[in-house]
């Protein structure tokens, strides 16, 4: 399963990450189904982006190879570099 990292001072700031992730990233690949996986993977960080999401292209690209292969992909907070 891919896991895209957030910290827990993302977390304590916008309480909201998870679900905010899930539906941009829902809406980035519904936006985007008819495209290659390089265009989708340029909306998808281009929307994650507009919620303050910073995430490499090579990341996205990943995700939308995996989304579209019928995988799931998983959300999880961790320690902040510093928090450990």
């Amino acid at each position: 399963m891919t896991e895209f990292r957030i910290t827990h001072d993302i977390a304590k700031t916008h309480p909201d990450i998870r679900e905010r992730l899930t539906a941009t990233t829902i809406e980035a690949i519904n936006e985007s189904s008819a495209r290659s996986a390089d265009d989708a993977a340029r909306i998808l960080r281009h929307k994650l982006g507009e919620i303050g999401v910073q995430i490499s292209e090579s990341a996205c690209r990943s995700a939308i190879e995996r989304i579209r292969s019928g995988k799931q992909l998983h959300f999880e907070i961790e320690p902040a570099p510093d928090e450990e």
